[in-house]
């Protein structure tokens, strides 16, 4: 139908139609990245977050993904946020604002965040920042080879750079290089000693992985994750890299072997994990962990 030739009855009970149509696809869209996230699908395009995957396969900008992700993270658990969110009650931008003040919050619990949202619930959203007492939300992006993880700096360190400085004259930064590569002679020397370690005793069980595999594994990945995706191949991730028992899991009898092992990055090992346990697993072991 030609929205032109439309009566003017018609044409604002059309446009209620769509909209009521425009909020309930938000809602399912959100359930569809929530499900995604919960079993780390997005890996499988060997992209590091959820919003890298909402930017490269599903052609959201990066503010787009931004929105929609923070919105599904905090609706996660909350049956009270996820009906606002349906029912249009809250919107993106609300939602955003939201989840910058619960940021800031020690007490980060669902009833926290119930109670949070509860008092924006259909205010406008400079009545909501107002409440909040929260600036508008100006998400930035690097480009993906630009990306680096923050490196938070606690007032002790900043006051041995401070007192260095002084003593030396040197930038604080070439200071920190040289620490790091200090460490890093110190830890490469361990390394070397620990392949003279002698294994655990055997006929007994133990993750203990031999520095002489470990090595031989490194080596044969080239230092990058192993993980081949059946959408993007070969995952290039160097960062966060840690060994699976890959063919058969350890709690199944899985031994730590050159062919049993592989390496690969945080995200991929997850991956593995619920495809192996199931992500209801690995949400029961997150919980522990949150409560330990």
């Amino acid at each position: 139908m030609i929205i032109e030739k439309m009566s003017d009855d018609k044409l604002l009970k059309s446009v209620l139609l769509e909209v009521k149509k425009e909020k309930d696809q938000l809602h399912i869209v959100l359930l569809h990245l929530k499900e995604i996230y919960r079993r780390r699908l997005f890996t499988e395009y060997n992209c590091r977050t959820l919003n890298e995957y909402c930017v490269e396969e599903l052609g959201y900008t990066r503010g787009e993904a931004y929105y929609r992700v923070t919105a599904m993270k905090l609706m996660a658990n909350s049956d009270q946020i996820e009906k606002a969110i349906q029912k249009g009650e809250l919107s993106l931008t609300a939602a955003v604002v939201a989840s910058d003040y619960l940021t800031k919050q020690s007490d980060k619990s669902v009833a926290k965040k119930e109670e949070v949202i509860s008092k924006i619930v259909g205010v406008p959203i400079s009545k909501a920042r107002e409440i909040l007492s929260t600036p508008p939300s100006r998400p930035s992006y690097s480009p993906k080879s630009e990306v680096l993880p923050k490196l938070k700096v606690s007032k002790k360190i900043l006051k041995l750079l401070n007192e260095l400085q002084d003593l030396t004259g040197e930038d604080q930064t070439k200071l920190l290089e040289v620490a790091l590569e200090d460490k890093l002679k110190q830890v490469k020397k361990c390394e070397l000693k620990a392949i003279r370690r002698p294994s655990p005793i055997q006929g007994t069980r133990s993750r203990y992985i031999s520095q002489v595999i470990k090595r031989k594994i490194r080596r044969r990945a080239g230092y990058t994750c192993e993980h081949v995706s059946m959408h993007r191949g070969r995952c290039t991730e160097t960062r966060n890299l840690e060994f699976d028992h890959y063919i058969i899991p350890y709690s199944k009898g899985g031994k730590n072997t050159l062919e049993n092992l592989r390496l690969v990055c945080k995200n991929h090992n997850t991956r593995q994990f619920i495809l192996d346990f199931g992500a209801k697993s690995l949400e029961k072991i997150c919980l522990k962990i949150s409560f330990s």
